[in-house]
């Protein structure tokens, strides 16, 4: 009977050897297990027992995004999965397609041939760096194919002051492991917290020179643009009713800037899914001049006031003021980026092609109203600079400070404010309840604080705490990292992650 439980005593102790071997003390494997599952990585039964195919979901999880498994899973290699993994797409959706599954295997992976990853994208380090390159070819393409406007700086940009850099072991690991390529935390006129990736990691390396697009935060420089526009004189107010020759066969003729701006111009019915193709046509927006966005136009009519997120809208505005500042525009444009923000370098944005068109249009090719657009490329100091700028203005309560108040407090409800849903905190947008002037406002958990923000394509965003002087900017390569920990949480508390 001795020698019966001696041998059970030894195979139990062996068993829980076996099974917990792999897992430190105190790791919830069960959690772990269930988000790997979530993730496709085929961990075995959700038992809270670690085995072999847990050991093996992990290893090939952490080869996806470039992290060392050292034989012994830990409290920070839970948090890390339990951080990306957090509200995973289920089985079957895009995230979880063989195609994503390959990129373990280190080799870059092409999606097409834009100079953009798609937002659904997992990359590795191969691939940011092969669409790295893509993004400073392209611009530099456009630069030689003379479809670059660019406002130089003017040698008075202000060095930030960096007192008392804070640190954080998780934002190290997101600009080192992660998608993140620059993250700077600013608070009360200095950095706090001023990060980039490794040297080494890429292909070329993340430095104060290198270009980011801003993509949709650029609808909010543009706005903050025609506010300067309205300061000057060259526009009278939001209110102003679009009286515009080039548009007066299309839908906006007639309609207040207001509308525009706040993307209620009941135009939907006029632009495909994406928002950048117009009436039908196969050629993106950008690739034609605004004279021929007005031609396929002709004939529309407004339906409706809801709010609808509209790309080629957006450069309808930035045209709009090339419009009405006419021969002034120049002096605008240094004015805002050179007297207002004091940029450090140049910056750019991406002009539309120009285009033929027939009849009373016949006259605008080339024009300068037809090639403005929002899709600025800067660099990551100087997007700081510009939510400065902002903040500063606000607070201040300049004229320019004074119009962005006006766009918080007539602000419409944010149709896509979805906090709870899967996968919300990969996107900054899913947590503003508004969106006046083409800024997000009130932010979940914060109501009651001024809180303004902009948000680009993969992750070029600016979270500004007008009351606290806080901003957080980011510059990323892909969507995947938590916007709530590492954005809205900073501004809530005042704290890093």
């Amino acid at each position: 009977m001795r020698a019966l439980t001696a041998a059970l005593s030894l195979f139990f102790i062996l068993f829980c050897h076996s099974v917990s071997a792999g897992a430190e003390r105190g790791v919830d494997v069960k959690q772990v297990q269930t988000v790997l599952a979530k993730l496709c990585y085929e961990p075995g039964v959700v038992d809270g027992l670690w085995g072999r195919k847990t050991e093996a979901a992990v290893k090939a999880f952490f080869s996806r995004y470039n992290r060392m498994y050292r034989g012994k899973f830990d409290k920070n290699d839970e948090n890390f999965v339990l951080t990306v993994g957090d509200g995973a797409t289920p089985r079957g959706s895009v995230a979880c397609t063989p195609v994503n599954k390959n990129k373990m295997s280190g080799k870059a992976i092409s999606y097409g041939s834009g100079a953009e990853l798609p937002e659904n994208v997992r990359p590795n380090d191969a691939t940011i760096s092969l669409y790295q390159d893509r993004r400073l070819s392209f611009i530099e393409q456009r630069r030689r194919q003379g479809r670059l406007y660019t406002v130089n700086p003017k040698g008075n940009a202000i060095n930030f002051e960096e007192e008392t850099i804070l640190k954080s072991a998780l934002l190290d690991e997101a600009l080192s492991e992660g998608y993140l390529f620059s993250y700077i935390y600013y608070e009360n006129g200095s950095i706090r917290f001023n990060g980039v990736s490794p040297e080494g990691r890429f292909s070329k390396n993340v430095d104060d020179k290198m270009y980011f697009y801003t993509h949709s935060t650029g609808k909010s420089i543009t706005s903050y643009i025609l506010g300067h526009a309205i300061c000057e004189g060259y526009i009278n107010s939001m209110d102003e009713i679009i009286d515009w020759p080039m548009m007066s066969d299309t839908l906006y003729q007639g309609q207040s800037i207001r509308h525009l701006l706040n993307m209620n111009a009941g135009d939907s019915h006029t632009v495909n899914k994406s928002a950048n193709r117009v009436m039908g046509s196969s050629v993106h927006h950008r690739d034609m001049g605004m004279n021929k966005v007005a031609e396929l136009l002709s004939g529309t009519k407004k339906r409706g006031n809801k709010v609808f997120y509209n790309n080629v809208l957006a450069d309808v505005i930035a045209n709009y003021i090339v419009f009405r500042a006419s021969s002034n525009y120049d002096n605008l444009m240094r004015k805002v980026f050179q007297e207002k923000v004091k940029i450090a370098h140049p910056v750019s944005y991406e002009k539309h092609a120009n285009s033929s068109t027939n009849g009373k249009l016949a006259n605008y090719y080339g024009r300068p109203e037809t090639l403005a657009s929002y899709s600025f490329f800067m660099t990551r100091l100087d997007f700081l600079r510009v939510a400065e700028a902002m903040m500063l203005d606000y607070q201040n309560e300049t004229c320019v400070g004074r119009y962005l108040r006006e766009a918080q407090s007539q602000a419409k409800k944010w149709y896509k404010y979805r906090p709870n849903r899967d996968n919300a905190h990969w996107w900054l947008h899913n947590y503003a309840k508004k969106y006046g002037a083409q800024f997000y406002f009130d932010f979940h958990t914060m109501t009651g604080r001024n809180i303004m923000a902009t948000e680009g394509f993969n992750g070029q965003n600016m979270l500004i705490d007008l009351d606290n002087s806080r901003i957080v900017v980011t510059n990323s390569a892909a969507t995947g990292w938590d916007i709530k920990k590492y954005m809205l949480n900073v501004i809530k508390d005042g704290k890093l992650p």
